[in-house]
């Protein structure tokens, strides 16, 4: 009995001891905990694009049973039915195009470049130039061997992009089918993870996470699926003006306009500097017509059609939209930059709800 007593009165020091030496071990093989934990990601990851998928697809699905009134199996149908139509029309129509264009570009490059450089010497021909130009031994010659380097680089690292997303077509394909069986159970899914989350995290705790997840979802659902539809119709606008106006390769113009206007503030200007730097190869006054009709479409969003669809209900002044999307940017990249946004209107919430408290 005295022994039990002397192991419970050292049982603090006892844990300590082994979780410090769990932690060291652990620190001295991260590299092989990593790999370990990236195999199961690996094995996994169909099932974690179902959930991701089906997480997509569920306002769609819910539409249909609120607005139509269907049944659970005649709302899946109707909603796997029109993704499957999409990715069909897309796999026949959208997608060649889009790799013919920039394998189009791939090879028209040097072309682009050499009729550029041109364009600068003729430029440079004029006395007053040729003046500066000597001053300042300014020489030209770079703008076709470097040019030339920079634009294949650019557009051999985004094919092979595409080329890499082939790879793992098949699981998303399997990911597809099990997103299904996601969205056909989603209460029983949801009822589980709150149950294992008040479980792990005791009642109170765990509620007001189930809380927050609640008004992330709902705020993400919110600002991404308005700002799709508004990226989707700045797109197709981009397209008909860009169409008028002669560009070339409109259909992937119109398309880094779409999505890089789904990154408030600095997304459209991303797409404004594609579209310029593509056709000023071409024509440098087509260069600028279409910069100056990209400025007046980015100039109607921002003042109509976003305030319209979105209006306030993020909540976020300008200045916390620009921290947002520099911080998201800056640890995750473009993903982090569109999430950063209806995450940092949640934070805001909190906070809000935090320094309120603290007043009263």
């Amino acid at each position: 009995m005295r022994f039990w007593n002397n192991i419970e009165k050292y049982l603090d020091i006892i844990i300590a001891v082994v979780i410090g030496y769990v932690l060291v071990k652990f620190i001295d093989n991260y590299s092989y905990f990593f790999q370990e934990i990236s195999s199961v990601v690996k094995i996994v990851s169909p099932f974690i694009y179902a959930f991701i998928i089906a997480y997509i697809l569920n306002p769609l699905m819910s539409f249909f049973e609120r607005r139509l009134k269907l049944k659970r199996i005649y709302s899946l149908i109707l909603t796997y039915t029109m993704i499957i139509g999409l990715i069909i029309l897309l796999a026949i129509y959208f997608i060649p195009e889009l790799v013919t264009s920039i394998l189009d570009m791939i090879k028209n490059a040097p072309q682009f470049m050499t009729d550029f450089q041109g364009w600068v010497d003729n430029i440079l021909k004029h006395e007053d130039v040729q003046n500066i130009k000597q001053y300042l031994n300014f020489d030209t010659s770079f703008i076709t061997s470097k040019g030339t380097t920079i634009v294949i680089n650019i557009l051999n690292t985004f094919m092979e992009r595409i080329l890499s997303f082939t790879n793992i077509i098949i699981k998303w394909v399997f990911g597809f089918i099990i997103s299904i069986y996601v969205l056909a159970d989603k209460e029983r899914f949801i009822k589980a993870i709150k149950k294992i989350t008040i479980f792990i995290f005791k009642e109170k705790n765990g509620n007001n996470i189930i809380k927050l997840v609640s008004n992330l979802d709902r705020m993400i659902g919110v600002y991404i699926g308005i700002k799709a539809i508004d990226s989707m119709i700045i797109g197709i606008i981009a397209f008909i003006g860009l169409s008028i106006l002669g560009s070339p390769y409109v259909l992937v113009l119109a398309l880094v306009v779409g999505i890089t206007n789904m990154i408030p503030y600095f997304g459209p200007f991303i797409g404004m500097s594609v579209a310029f730097i593509i056709n000023i190869f071409i024509s440098p006054f087509k260069a600028l017509l279409v910069l100056v009709f990209l400025f007046l479409l980015q100039q109607f969003d921002g003042w109509y059609l976003d305030p319209k669809l979105i209006g306030g209900k993020v909540g976020l002044s300008p200045f916390l939209i620009i921290l947002a999307v520099t911080i998201g940017g800056g640890l995750y990249g473009v993903l982090g930059m569109i999430l950063a946004v209806p995450i940092m209107a949640v934070v805001k919430i909190y906070l809000d709800k935090l320094l309120n408290k603290s007043i009263e």
